[in-house]
C-alpha cells in the first residue's frame, strides 16, 4: 500500500473483510456491534461509503464514549492498544442521496471532530443502536425501519454536536480565531497567482473538514461563512476601489475573479450599488 495514497476501499463487504467484522446482509446498509476480531491498527483507507460508530472504553477518554462520522473515500485510520466495544452504521452514498432528509453536515466530520457523549446521550444512542441491530437482524428486516432509525439518531447527533460547539469554547474560539486571521490576511498573503478565497481553502488550512468549519462559524457567529468570505472581498475591494488606482476589471482580476462581471454581480448583491457607482460617488 503507497502510503501517499490510501487504499480505496470498494464496497461495505470488502470494508468488513479487511477489518475482520462479519458479513454484511445487504448490499447497501450494515449495522453491526465490533467483535474482538476487529483490527486494532489500520494505515489511511478509503472506504466509499459513509460510516457512523459509537465506541466504548476507548483509551484516554476518561470514560466517556465518542462517535465518529466518515464520508465516502474520506481518508480514515486507526491505532488502539486493546479491542473496543461499540456500535456501527455502514450506508451507501446513494442511501444518503437519495433520502436528502438523512444528509446531516456532520457525516462529513471525519476524525477531526467526535462526538464526545453525556451518560444521557450515551444512553439515548446506544438504545438507538440496538434497536436498529435488532430490526437489521430479523429475517425480513425494513429498509424504510431502518433509515427511520437513522433518521431519529443523526437529528440527536445534530443537538449533541450544538451542545458540544458551546462548552468546548477554548479549543473552538481558537479555531474561530485561526479562520479570522487566514480571512483578514488572504490577500495580503496571496499577491501572486491569486484566486478568490474558499470555503476548501480555509477548512485545508486548518485541517478540518469545509462542513465542519462552516458549522463552526455559523454556530458561532450566526452568519455562513460563505458570507464572512464574502464580505471579506467586498471590504477589500471597497478600498480599492476608493483609491482609484484600478479599473473595475483590474480589481476584479486582483481579487481573483476569472471573469470581473462575476465580481460586479457580487458586490452589487451585498452593497446594493454597482462598483463603478460606489468608485464614482
Amino acid at each position: 500500500m503507497n502510503k501517499h495514497f490510501p487504499q480505496k476501499i470498494q464496497g461495505i463487504k470488502s470494508f468488513n473483510q479487511y477489518v475482520k467484522a462479519e458479513m454484511p446482509k445487504h448490499d447497501w446498509i450494515d449495522i453491526g456491534f465490533y467483535p474482538d476480531s476487529f483490527i486494532l491498527t489500520s494505515p489511511p483507507v478509503c472506504p466509499n461509503f459513509y460510516r457512523i460508530s459509537i465506541k466504548f472504553e476507548l483509551e484516554d477518554e476518561d470514560g466517556r464514549s465518542l462517535m465518529f462520522f466518515s464520508s465516502p473515500n474520506q481518508p480514515i485510520e486507526w491505532d488502539v492498544k486493546k479491542p473496543f466495544k461499540g456500535y456501527y452504521i455502514q450506508i451507501t452514498e446513494d442511501i444518503i442521496a437519495n433520502y436528502q432528509h438523512l444528509e446531516y453536515s456532520f457525516l462529513t466530520y471525519g476524525l477531526h471532530e467526535p462526538l464526545y457523549l453525556e451518560k444521557e446521550e450515551e444512553m439515548i444512542i446506544t438504545q438507538i443502536f440496538k434497536d436498529a441491530l435488532r430490526e437489521y437482524e430479523s429475517a425480513d428486516f425494513s429498509m424504510n425501519l431502518l433509515l427511520a432509525y437513522c433518521n431519529l439518531m443523526f437529528a440527536h447527533v445534530s443537538k449533541f454536536y450544538e451542545r458540544q460547539f458551546g462548552e468546548r469554547k477554548e479549543k473552538y474560539n481558537r479555531l474561530v480565531n485561526d479562520f479570522f486571521e487566514l480571512l483578514n490576511t488572504y490577500y495580503n498573503n496571496n499577491n501572486q497567482n491569486v484566486t478568490q478565497p474558499t470555503v476548501t481553502y480555509f477548512a485545508k488550512k486548518l485541517n478540518i473538514t469545509p462542513n465542519y468549519l462552516s458549522d463552526l462559524i455559523r454556530f458561532h457567529t450566526g452568519k455562513p461563512v460563505l458570507e464572512h468570505i464574502h464580505l471579506q472581498i467586498i471590504d477589500t475591494s471597497k478600498s480599492l476601489l476608493k483609491s482609484n488606482k484600478h479599473t473595475v476589471s483590474e480589481i476584479a482580476y486582483k481579487l481573483g475573479f476569472e471573469y470581473p462581471n462575476y465580481f460586479s454581480r457580487l458586490f452589487k448583491k451585498v452593497t446594493g450599488k454597482s462598483p463603478s457607482n460606489f468608485q464614482n460617488q
